[in-house]
């Protein structure tokens, strides 16, 4: 479906932001060859996208949803979402994003420990299955599953509310569920392999002066684009779109997926 854009011309309120597209800006995980046909095998296809913006000027904490307002306003980023996504803008002036912000505390892939406590998957890394189950039009075939979506599940417990924060389960979890035409695997491995690129695509760190690993990036998990415009064309629990910021190269990220039924 096309974006449509009706009232480019205006002035949006608030801080004024520059946005261009890095047309050439690299994703390991879009261009591997070894990483990009898990995301056709699982479903994504031309429905996932990925792309990297440069904002002008400086953002912090307390101008982060001014700089997200002006990005789903701005004339060169919508034209770039309207030729790579199914988000559409009706009326600029009416955009108010909502959003929460993701924890990147967890930088480790031992945080996944706690799949094969729960019994999820075995020692081997062998995805247990299940009984299929429907779940809000998500089909449960693995325990996996089970754990991350099922709040009746005993499972449910294997994360915390901490921990479904975590960017680092998002990106698992958005792998896990996949497409509509999902062929998923039975094996972790595969999942943990695409899970560490795309982070390792999306997210800016460094070494702190103690030698761990810090974050430098601010996450936004969009939810909503208020009264001007809508992200998808069809609500479902598998759509997401993340806007992350780079403040070292003002580097604005959008990861972006919207979930398309087979029929």
């Amino acid at each position: 479906m096309p974006m449509l854009i009706e009232e480019l011309d205006e002035e949006p309120g608030g801080t004024a932001y520059t946005f261009h597209h890095l047309a050439d800006a690299k994703f390991f995980s879009f261009q591997s060859a070894e990483i990009q046909p898990y995301f056709e095998k699982w479903g994504f296809g031309p429905d996932m996208a990925m792309c990297t913006f440069r904002v002008e000027q400086k953002v912090n904490r307390e101008t982060f949803q001014d700089m997200l307002d002006a990005f789903f306003k701005d004339r060169e980023v919508l034209h770039v979402l309207q030729s790579m996504t199914s988000a559409r803008v009706f009326s600029p002036s009416k955009v108010s994003v909502r959003w929460q912000e993701m924890s990147t505390k967890v930088v480790s892939m031992s945080f996944f420990n706690k799949l094969e406590e729960a019994g999820c998957i075995s020692s081997s890394g062998h995805i247990r299955g299940r009984l299929e189950e429907d779940w809000e039009d998500v089909p449960i075939v693995n325990l996996i599953r089970e754990a991350i979506l099922m709040e009746e599940s005993e499972l449910y417990d294997t994360f915390s509310p901490e921990d479904r924060r975590e960017f680092l389960l998002r990106i698992f979890q958005h792998l896990i569920f996949g497409g509509a035409s999902n062929q998923y695997e039975d094996h972790i491995e595969d999942y943990f392999k695409a899970t560490k690129a795309v982070y390792k695509d999306l997210l800016s760190v460094r070494r702190s002066d103690t030698g761990d690993v810090e974050v430098l990036s601010t996450v936004a998990s969009v939810q909503s684009l208020g009264e001007g415009g809508a992200l998808y064309q069809k609500d479902s629990l598998l759509n997401f779109c993340y806007v992350i910021h780079d403040p070292v190269v003002r580097h604005v990220k959008v990861w972006y997926f919207g979930f398309r039924p087979l029929w």
